[in-house]
């Protein structure tokens, strides 16, 4: 995956737009299929924009792309760059002073687009891409993540700061975490291993929950790990709210700009918003944690064992059957 600083060409974009405001100002990112793929500041109208060529695609069905409040995609020939006079797709911001945001969004969009092989596959990619953010733009509002939400994503940062961080570098801990892109699970490393996290934060810690038949799933993997953080809760605690568990992972990874623009745009894309910050007072405190390396045997139900037309199956499991595949924080250090 190509290394873009988005943050430095938004700036660079940004100011050339102030000083050129009857110009579009825009910025070809470079792609691994080489099409064009440009994102650009239309000062005047103060809104950012993606603008995909199309001159290899023979057709993309607008009526498949979801759409939501705070974004247009229409197709229209434009000229820019060395591209003159050709086909795009142009997704623009439609909501006034969210730049910020839409910066954001742009950049993950186009880091989507910019690294796939072919653009055969465009429709489908940005398909997906675009309903993964689709949540956070139709409640994009400075209500904050309820309670259960803000409990799940607080485990997974533990985990980017208790394993990922301490082994990998801040880009590539970013990159490695792929539960904000609704994937099967939580973290997706490259050696074929793959880590699910989950909290308990009951009284008794007796269950944990599985929301999918794919969460346990080991198929494809060589390795697949189950991360559960038993938390403590803890009213009016903004000193451990998800926040500031945001702002701890944010001090170890600010060093680069390219991972801490991924880690911006994931948490957005999970609906948080940064200028809630202060809103979130529930705290969270980490009392222990278990880890088990899923293998042959561990209590979990997945599409192998399922009928057909049986899915999307939600259960719990105790956590007292797990214990035979219990690991140490080291065993799973050297895996991972």
């Amino acid at each position: 995956m190509k290394k873009i600083d988005y943050s430095e060409i938004w700036k660079e974009i940004n100011e050339e737009s102030r000083n050129n405001p009857d110009s579009l100002i825009a910025r070809k990112i470079p792609s691994e299929s080489k099409e064009a793929v440009f994102i650009a500041t239309d000062f005047n109208k103060n809104i950012r924009c993606l603008y995909i060529d199309l001159s290899s695609v023979i057709h993309i069905n607008q009526g498949k792309l979801p759409l939501f409040r705070g974004l247009d995609i229409i197709e229209a020939k434009s000229s820019i760059g060395d591209c003159n006079n050709h086909r795009f797709l142009k997704i623009s911001q439609t909501i006034p002073e969210t730049e910020n945001i839409f910066e954001l969004f742009v950049s993950d969009i186009c880091n989507d687009i910019v690294n796939l092989k072919s653009f055969s596959h465009l429709e489908s990619a940005l398909s997906r891409s675009l309903n993964e953010w689709k949540l956070f733009f139709e409640k994009y509002s400075s209500e904050i993540l309820s309670v259960s939400v803000q409990e799940g994503l607080f485990g997974e940062l533990c985990f980017l700061e208790d394993f990922l961080l301490r082994k990998y570098p801040a880009y590539e801990s970013m990159i490695f975490w792929t539960g904000a892109k609704r994937s099967n699970h939580d973290f997706q490393l490259y050696n074929n291993t793959a880590i699910e996290v989950k909290t308990s934060a009951g009284k008794q810690h007796k269950k944990m929950y599985i929301s999918s038949e794919k969460q346990l799933d080991r198929t494809g993997l060589d390795n697949l790990f189950l991360v559960l953080y038993f938390l403590n809760i803890h009213d009016n605690a903004p000193d451990k709210s998800l926040s500031a568990k945001i702002t701890s992972v944010i001090n170890l990874i600010s060093a680069d700009q390219v991972a801490l623009s991924i880690f911006e745009a994931q948490l957005t894309r999970l609906g948080y918003n940064k200028e809630a910050a202060q809103m979130y007072t529930t705290g969270f405190s980490v009392s222990r944690f278990k880890i088990y390396r899923i293998a042959d045997g561990f209590p979990a139900i997945t599409s192998s064992v399922l009928p057909e037309g049986v899915g999307d199956l939600k259960y719990s499991v105790m956590v007292s059957a797990c214990n035979n595949f219990e690991i140490n924080k080291s065993e799973m250090i050297k895996l991972i």
